[in-house]
């Protein structure tokens, strides 16, 4: 059977001429979305830790988006180590042969570090980052409305493709049952080129899912505007942990003391007199040796630091072998000389046929048309073909082909 289905579908090219050309420069895009960005208005929200909805504010960074660009992103994901590229479901890893597998077993698709792979969002985060410091971004391909969106950082969502209204509000968890409930601080549809700040801990909470061909799969980056690495404590310990590391700038007694293990006994001494005062004495010691200016000159180098690994990942990613070959949505696709096909629209089966072999294949009803055409056994254009969900139509098709 698999020999069989291996065998169902052939892909006969991808023409370079199909493929979506980038019609505009990335790095001019992504200034030009700063720019319109940072206003005023943007900081205010900030300031009041207010959730802001910005119409159409990234409609000028789809001219450089494909959906083509955004699956071969998700493909070379799977290739770096550790993994960039992750399925859940249910809020539960969901681990499948390929990414593809995953999506249609309604797995939401994410991918850790993502502007290492598309170079137009490598740029708009170079081009926040003078505002922000280091911003990172994840891209995530929902096949349902219904992920609740949360952060522990201030985010920047981007809608791609899709539509999806939300509800914003305070978290529910950790309050007292007899609490007041909080109330929507704001409520958003957005679309494809619209932009929602979300100030860190508050939550984005479907409401009313939309409905059309145009309401799946939602597909949207995260911009990480400033991460828990870069906050006042997490920048402090750091700075403290480094200075306690060179020895030439303590005694070799608060060194001594400083490399000790804090052990059970050691715990239950703390209420000595002697051990509180080598605490206290050891500690103005450590506390002598920091300075406001080399706090900062740490933080700053820290920043440099992420800045240069971010762009040495991208480099790497550049320089993978190209991916295997796979159906995209330009590609040009047909039923295999010898194999028949017979799937009626609405079927939630698809019959396969080669001589006297024969394959019964479950499908998604979805999924049923887009079989049907192929049935004909011409050569199509792979986003001609009837299906509401273009993401499942390229998975499906690369399913057939390699499973």
């Amino acid at each position: 059977w698999k020999r069989m289905l291996s065998c169902c579908t052939a892909k006969i090219s991808t023409p370079e001429k199909s493929r979506k050309p980038m019609e505009t420069d990335p790095d001019s895009s992504a200034k030009s979305f700063a720019q319109e960005l940072l206003t005023s208005n943007f900081w205010q929200s900030r300031r009041e830790k207010r959730p802001l909805y910005l119409d159409g504010a990234a409609k000028g960074l789809l001219a450089n988006v494909g959906m083509d660009e955004v699956i071969e992103a998700l493909c070379k994901g799977t290739r770096s180590q550790p993994c960039s590229t992750g399925a859940h479901r249910r809020g539960e890893p969901h681990l499948r042969e390929n990414v593809f597998m995953a999506y249609l077993d309604q797995a939401t698709l994410s991918l850790t570090g993502a502007e290492h792979y598309l170079p137009w969002l490598l740029a708009v985060c170079k081009a926040l980052e003078t505002a922000f410091g280091f911003v990172s971004a994840r891209l995530l391909v929902d096949p349902e409305d219904g992920r609740l969106l949360a952060s522990e950082s201030d985010v920047l969502m981007l809608q791609l493709l899709g539509n999806r209204r939300l509800t914003l509000m305070r978290p529910l968890q950790g309050l007292p049952v007899s609490a007041p409930r909080p109330k929507a601080l704001l409520e958003a549809t957005l679309g494809a080129g619209d932009v929602l700040y979300l100030p860190a801990g508050l939550e984005g909470r479907p409401c009313t899912p939309c409905t059309g061909p145009e309401s799946i799969p939602n597909v949207y980056i995260l911009l990480t505007l400033q991460s828990a690495e870069l906050s006042v404590g997490f920048s402090l310990c750091r700075y403290l942990g480094d200075l306690l590391l060179q020895k030439e700038n303590l005694s070799a007694e608060a060194d001594a003391f400083f490399r000790s293990a804090m052990t059970r006994r050691t715990r239950d001494d703390l209420a000595k007199p002697e051990l509180g005062e080598s605490v206290q004495r050891h500690a103005r010691e450590l506390l002598s040796k920091a300075t406001v200016t080399d706090l900062q000159k740490h933080f700053e180098s820290r920043i440099q630091q992420m800045r240069q690994e971010q762009l040495e990942s991208a480099g790497e990613v550049r320089s993978l072998p190209p991916l295997e070959p796979m159906v995209l949505s330009r590609s040009l696709l047909r039923l295999a000389q010898g194999v028949r096909c017979k799937c009626d629209v609405g079927e939630s089966r698809a019959l396969f046929t080669r001589g006297a072999d024969t394959m019964t294949l479950n499908i998604a009803v979805t999924a049923s048309a887009m079989l049907a055409r192929l049935s004909d056994g011409k050569t199509h254009h792979v986003d001609s073909l009837p299906c509401d969900d273009p993401v499942e139509r390229v998975c499906v098709c690369n399913v057939l082909m390699r499973k």
